[in-house]
């Protein structure tokens, strides 16, 4: 196996772009509008970083769903995986060492938030297979939030490691369940393509 260094590093930017340009906007005086401006914030952001870097995930949901779906080997997979995790906890480190708010602590995962992670990383892989890592992605992922699908990023992930809730384990099974369960939606997305759109 041949490591893509330019790759991995674009994953590692790509998810601290989004934990420090997004998860940096939390204030405790937000104003009412505040969720649909991070939404497009968060938005905007993916679109950039995707067409920054060409082919980059920046989604652990849609590099979970290419593994489960054959399109990426495991080794490259795991690597773009925890290489987005590692943005996510650097960005926020850099939020934490600046007394920002990093991460809200999750609930449980329950049948409604998995039924809806499973929902939004189907949705979401559909977009950006079809359309790719563009700003339709980036658009489709902010109406996404707004709607408020969650769309596991490594910044969730990240924020939990940085702000030392490792051991909230409620919260780590919902962080890291709603990544997985993301990742399986958007595995069905690829496998089920082929029969819901005719080939172009």
């Amino acid at each position: 196996m041949e490591m893509n260094d330019k790759g991995m590093v674009a994953e590692a930017i790509g998810s601290m772009a989004i934990t420090l340009l997004v998860w940096g906007t939390i204030s405790e005086n937000a104003a009412p509008h505040d969720s649909a401006v991070m939404a497009g914030a968060a938005g905007v952001t993916l679109a950039i970083m995707w067409m920054t870097f060409k082919g980059s995930e920046i989604l652990p949901i849609i590099t979970i769903g290419n593994m489960a779906a054959g399109r990426t080997d495991w080794q490259t997979g795991a690597l773009n995986f925890c290489m987005q995790i590692l943005g996510g906890l650097i960005g926020a480190a850099v939020l934490a060492w600046q007394g920002e708010t990093v991460y809200e602590a999750a609930g449980a995962l329950d049948a409604t938030g998995a039924a809806t992670a499973l929902l939004g990383g189907f949705l979401m892989m559909t977009v950006w297979d079809r359309l790719g890592g563009g700003w339709e992605a980036g658009a489709f992922a902010s109406v996404l939030i707004v709607a408020g699908v969650t769309l596991a990023s490594a910044s969730s992930l990240g924020g939990t490691l940085a702000a030392g809730e490792i051991g909230d384990t409620d919260n780590f099974v919902a962080v890291f369940g709603t990544l997985i369960v993301g990742g399986i939606g958007a595995a069905a997305a690829l496998m089920l393509s082929d029969q819901i759109f005719e080939e172009e």
